[in-house]
């Protein structure tokens, strides 16, 4: 008698038959229609149990990364990461718990049945489809289908095939057999709001439909657009947050800009993956606004700000649009975006004549627990004594060069205030 896994049973008897059909397909079990629930989630239970070696090599790289990631931290361990724009396979399986514990963070983890089942495996198999170039072709799949959005299914295989035949020949069995065994295309495949026509889709497009008919307002530009196979695999890269366009010059100011301001590691990766999908949305510019308004304060001025936002709008402009088959608003002039402060933004004033210019760095804040901790040395009476009164001790600041305006406020050159007393 073919063991079964009760708590795999039990997540796959909280799905319908044609999810579990569907379910079935992706993971490399096909299920017939004609079987009953009871008898589709056992024999899918223990397929899961009892073949993990042949699934896993059917899971996208983003799901095995993730999969990597949570056997790594342990089972039952929850790992923090960000939103992602659309679920892992293995959490709309129920294979994996994903959730949202809190506003800022997505949390992930792993009960230790499935952890046995999968741990033995899933470095293997990672090892396996970056050495054979399944993840490469996946990629490029993704790429595509990026600079996209949607694309009718004979023009995706059209490339696609030109990429590879271009890259490793004209021997197409491998290419055939990766895009056969991998998830992707099962889960881009979608038709028109007719139910005409067969398209796939990024899977970070919401509504498939809505960019198909878009394009009818767009007749004048008959063709999609030609990209290189650099930008193809550029775009197909990082799953789940994608970013399309960062080697133009539109895209290394963005990324400048990004860094300057603060981010960096994995929040720089999402400001730029989230700006892209701004470019494909319906470019209103209040809603960019509502995403990018924290900058402001990052920035500390009104007129860094505009100047972060025309940074911004020369990206959105560059980057390849959906509803334009790939062209920018740039190349066509069409959904040209131009983002401006809100009304209620306060304008700098200018100085007077004469007038020392105020310092619009945002407030030094005092970091907690240091006066007392030269107070337990022995310095907080002695600097006392040669400090201005008032004097703000442990005031966290950036690196400020002598030159520079004193980041207290006060005006003067740093060199001539807080950096001569600290001297």
């Amino acid at each position: 008698m073919n063991r079964r896994n009760p708590e795999i049973e039990s997540v796959f008897n909280s799905f319908q038959k044609v999810e579990l059909e569907d379910f079935g397909s992706i993971f490399g079990k096909e299920l017939s229609s004609r079987l009953k629930k009871s008898e589709m989630v056992g024999a899918l239970s223990y397929y899961i149990e009892s073949h993990p070696r042949k699934w896993l090599s059917c899971m996208l790289e983003r799901d095995l990364r993730l999969l990597k990631t949570l056997v790594d931290a342990g089972p039952g361990k929850t790992v923090y990461m960000d939103y992602p724009t659309y679920p892992s396979i293995l959490e709309a399986a129920g294979l994996i718990e994903g959730n949202d514990d809190g506003d800022n963070f997505h949390a992930c983890r792993i009960s230790r049945d499935f952890h046995s089942i999968v741990a033995p495996y899933v470095d293997d198999v990672l090892r396996e489809g970056e050495q054979s170039g399944r993840f490469r072709i996946e990629r490029v799949a993704l790429g595509i289908l990026n600079l996209y959005g949607v694309l009718p299914y004979e023009d995706f295989l059209d490339l696609i095939t030109d990429w590879y035949e271009d890259t490793y020949g004209s021997d197409f069995k491998f290419l055939t057999q990766s895009l056969k065994a991998s998830p992707l295309l099962k889960v881009a495949r979608c038709t028109d709001s007719d139910g005409n026509g067969e398209f796939v889709c990024s899977p970070c497009v919401e509504a498939p439909e809505r960019v198909i008919d878009a394009w009818a307002g767009f007749e004048d530009i008959v063709e999609f657009m030609s990209f290189g196979y650099d930008e193809v695999e550029d775009a197909g890269n990082g799953a789940p947050f994608f970013t399309v366009g960062l080697k133009t010059p539109q895209g290394k100011a963005l990324v400048s800009m990004l860094t300057e301001i603060g981010y960096s590691g994995s929040q720089l990766v999402r400001a730029e993956h989230d700006l892209w999908l701004y470019a494909q949305s319906d470019l209103d510019s209040a809603a960019m606004l509502d995403s990018v308004d924290y900058m402001l304060d990052m920035v500390g001025s009104p007129s860094s700000y505009r100047a972060c936002l025309k940074v911004m709008s020369d990206y959105i402009n560059s980057v390849p649009k959906w509803v334009l088959g790939g062209h920018s608003a740039s190349d066509t002039g069409y959904l040209l975006v131009n983002l401006v402060p809100r009304e209620d933004t306060v304008e700098e004033p200018s100085p007077a004549d004469g007038e020392v210019p105020s310092w619009n760095m945002p407030k030094p804040t005092i970091s907690e627990g240091y006066t007392d901790l030269i107070e337990k040395n022995g310095a907080l009476e002695a600097l006392s004594a040669i400090l201005p009164e008032g004097f703000p001790f442990g005031m966290a600041i950036p690196h400020v060069s002598p030159e520079d305006p004193c980041p207290c406020g006060s005006g003067l050159k740093y060199k001539n205030c807080h950096g001569k007393l600290l001297s």
